[in-house]
């Protein structure tokens, strides 16, 4: 027996004509719910990620200013005081340091790695470096200070104030004058960097202004 599909047909077709309005309403309100919903996403996303970038730039100057303190504090209270005398390898005495002060954390730094900023990033650890290598000679020098007052103390100045250790502390004296005023440079020119990029970066955002209070 043969089915007529031509009544069921035209039925379709007249209630798809009937509702296509609907129809392409319902498709074009479903595209539109999913297309700002990912739209809101994306803004709440770079938000955040802007937030975040513009925290770790601000914590990553006052790193530095806690470092630039530091140095600026050894050179002014320790180097300073000797720079002129020529026995300074023998009279300049130990200083240790013991206050506490922030390190940089680079991996949250990596976005400056994008645009103009590329270069910053080296810039701003080298300066870490040059502190952590003022504050090691430091504390190298004191090794070797400590060693030869104990020497001199059991075996007498002559014995114990060797030509030998003469010119190992001469030598590290002299690097860590060097050293101090690397570091001071380098962390002054880095922060100012750091705060010129963030202002320019972030658009409204008021990068730390400490550097010229120091002494």
């Amino acid at each position: 027996m043969d089915v007529d599909f031509a009544p069921l047909l035209i039925s379709s077709a007249e209630l798809v004509k009937d509702n296509w309005q609907a129809t392409v309403s319902a498709l074009f309100g479903t595209f539109l719910g999913a297309y700002f919903a990912f739209l809101f996403e994306r803004r709440h996303s770079e938000a955040k990620e802007r937030e975040e970038s513009i925290a770790s730039a601000k914590s990553a100057q006052f790193a530095i200013w806690t470092q630039l303190n530091i140095a600026k504090n050894i050179r002014k209270q320790v180097l300073d005081p000797m720079r002129d005398d020529p026995d300074r390898h023998l009279t300049m005495k130990p200083f240790a340091v013991h206050a506490k002060f922030s390190t940089l954390n680079i991996a949250s730094l990596t976005f400056i790695l994008k645009g103009d900023g590329a270069h910053l990033l080296g810039e701003i650890m080298l300066s870490e470096q040059m502190f952590n290598t003022l504050i090691g000679a430091l504390e190298q020098r004191n090794v070797r200070h400590e060693s030869m007052q104990q020497r001199i103390s059991r075996l007498g100045e002559e014995a114990g104030l060797d030509k030998s250790t003469k010119a190992i502390l001469k030598d590290m004296t002299d690097s860590i004058y060097g050293l101090g005023d690397d570091a001071v440079q380098h962390l002054e020119q880095a922060f100012e960097h750091l705060r010129i990029y963030i202002e320019k970066e972030f658009s409204g955002v008021r990068a730390l202004f400490v550097v010229s209070k120091l002494t």
